[in-house]
């Protein structure tokens, strides 16, 4: 990495010394006609060199080092040391606090199933953040997922601008805008401001900060690392201690409320998810489904049961079965959002029987009659 660094600075000081030395004499134009071909020059050789790094980096799998690759490292030394195929559930903080994998795997393997489970999530992981680190992830795979679970939720369908709310000019936040996912975000923004138009031009404005950013790839090889070479993390993440209380009243006024399906799904959201799956089914995935784990509140438990109705071919588990909203209605509360390990478990195991009874990992190998008792404890 220190050579690679060290090759890109001299390609730049010999860019910078032959636009910045003292231009010829022309025939014609004056001062300001020298002037515009410099500029020109250098706009032209700045835009070239950005592309051959960002052409550079992506070839060698060279990524944005911090804990979602560092997640992406972890599920590809998962997928190298386990030759079964394998499922990816691909979210932000409601699947790393709510997804056990080991669990999951264990569960579908005494059903005879052969897929192993790996979650792929991290806490405030925009779409367009879930969305580059899964490319980077299947163009690193040996072999692509046999099924790929994609978490919905009102909170990032909302807000095509997430990034901005975890941690601005962060490496986490201008690696996102590369140019798919500015384009992206350009098209959840024109879809109409969902906080008004003073939040809409704040966006707007730390967009265009942003994107100059990722496009220079400023920062890229100062934090840079082979995927394959990231540190290790585990991307269920169970918590015992939880963050703030959930009362005995916020549980029970939540987890009893049933809503009927929102009226409403961010377009975007959806379009963004129809051009995923089309990419999904390019690198090879076989299946794609969508979830989305329990929360206390039941308007978020409804918007993802919208989405599921508007998908009647696809498989979608929606987190609105009374019973299983009863077995956690107690201390299993992380937050009102997020779940402690024993709410883990307890959504893990409704979960699995939810993935098998759904058909999506096909028939199981070793027992196939167990389809008919799927949802058998």
């Amino acid at each position: 990495m220190l050579a690679i660094k060290l090759i890109l600075a001299g390609l730049v000081l010999v860019l910078a010394a032959f636009v910045l030395r003292r231009p010829p004499k022309a025939q014609g134009g004056g001062a300001l006609g020298q002037t515009a071909r410099a500029f020109t020059a250098f706009v032209l050789g700045l835009g070239l060199t950005a592309t051959f790094i960002g052409v550079g980096a992506n070839k060698a799998q060279i990524v944005r080092d911090g804990p979602f690759a560092q997640i992406a490292a972890n599920a590809l030394q998962t997928i190298t040391d386990d030759p079964s195929p394998y499922v990816l559930f691909v979210g932000a903080s409601y699947s790393r606090n709510a997804i056990d994998d080991a669990a999951l795997t264990r569960r579908l393997k005494a059903r005879g199933y052969a897929q192993r489970v790996v979650t792929f999530a991290l806490q405030g992981a925009s779409l367009q953040e879930r969305d580059l680190r899964l490319r980077q992830f299947l163009r690193a795979a040996p072999r692509a997922p046999d099924t790929v679970f994609l978490e919905v939720s009102e909170r990032f369908d909302r807000n095509p601008t997430y990034g901005f709310e975890v941690a601005k000019f962060s490496e986490r936040v201008i690696g996102q805008f590369d140019p798919r996912g500015t384009l992206w975000t350009l098209r959840g923004l024109l879809n109409g401001p969902a906080d008004g138009l003073v939040s809409f031009a704040k966006n707007g404005m730390l967009l265009g900060l942003h994107v100059p950013l990722n496009w220079l790839n400023v920062g890229l090889f100062n934090e840079g690392v082979r995927l394959q070479n990231a540190p290790l993390l585990a991307s269920y993440d169970p918590q015992d201690t939880p963050r703030r209380k959930v009362t005995d009243h916020d549980r029970k006024s939540g987890l009893r409320q049933t809503l009927p399906p929102s009226d409403h799904v961010y377009a975007w959201g959806e379009d963004f998810r129809v051009n995923q799956r089309a990419m999904l089914k390019k690198a090879g995935v076989r299946r794609i489904a969508y979830y989305f784990p329990p929360v206390i509140d039941a308007h978020e438990r409804a918007y993802i049961e919208a989405v599921c109705a508007r998908r009647t071919d696809q498989v979608c588990i929606a987190p609105v079965d009374p019973a299983m909203l009863a077995a956690l209605d107690g201390p299993v509360w992380f937050d009102e959002e997020h779940l402690l390990a024993p709410g883990a478990a307890v959504y893990s195991r409704w979960l699995a029987g939810r993935v098998m009874a759904s058909g999506v990992l096909g028939t199981p190998e070793a027992h196939p009659k167990l389809a008919l008792r799927m949802l058998e404890d």
